[in-house]
């Protein structure tokens, strides 16, 4: 049951053209300012969620100071999040860690 609401929510998403899917952010250090003109780039305006496939420092890092944005590795994505924030960007191994839960 929970998978389907997940994929559900990630339809619904993708259906409203809310849903960004990245190679990665490219960063190389942690800045703020850098990681909010990535995200303005991304059409980032009010809420934020980033789905990375591993933990990854920068970015959680450089996400901090920006209230509106949270930042989770794939296996801790969730129904709630998915509703709670508006744009949803995922990186590429994110996306195949997620495809291998509904897989399963």
């Amino acid at each position: 049951m929970r998978r389907a609401a997940l994929a559900s929510a990630l339809s619904h998403k993708l259906a409203e053209e809310k849903l960004t899917v990245i190679d990665g952010f490219g960063l190389k250090e942690i800045k703020t300012k850098a990681m909010a003109k990535v995200l303005a780039g991304l059409g980032v305006s009010g809420t934020g969620l980033i789905v990375t496939g591993e933990r990854d420092e920068i970015v959680e890092m450089s996400t901090r100071n920006i209230p509106t944005v949270k930042v989770l590795p794939a296996e801790g994505l969730n129904v709630y999040d998915l509703l709670r924030y508006d744009r949803v960007i995922l990186t590429k191994d994110a996306l195949e860690k997620i495809e291998g839960r509904f897989a399963s």
